[in-house]
């Protein structure tokens, strides 16, 4: 097996496990360990796809508090403890986001 570079994992699921997550709580990111698709990385950290990610709906004509939007969210490098990548698995490598439950709730 060759040695792994960042840039192969972009738009690929991978697994993240983080270490004193609290702060990351206020953006919705609850347990230490989550699948999520990479959008790209750089020097504060990893860009992952949250597919529903809440916000307060303000448009005042519904009685629903939040709507789900696609988001981009930043995982600071600090709080990664290990990225596990599966190149040669069937469905993480390029996959659909409409075909598994990725992101974090």
């Amino acid at each position: 097996m060759d040695m792994m570079k960042i840039e192969e994992i972009v738009n690929d699921i991978i697994l993240i496990i983080l270490d004193n997550h609290e702060p990351l709580k206020k953006i919705g990111i609850e347990k230490d360990q989550f699948f999520a698709r990479v959008k790209g990385y750089d020097e504060y950290g990893l860009w992952v796809y949250q597919p529903k990610f809440q916000l307060p709906n303000l448009d005042g004509e519904t009685k629903e508090k939040y709507r789900n939007v696609e988001a981009s969210i930043l995982i600071p490098w600090g709080f990664i403890v290990s990225i596990a990548h599966f190149p040669d698995a069937e469905g993480f490598d390029f996959p659909s986001p409409f075909d598994h439950h990725i992101g974090f709730e």
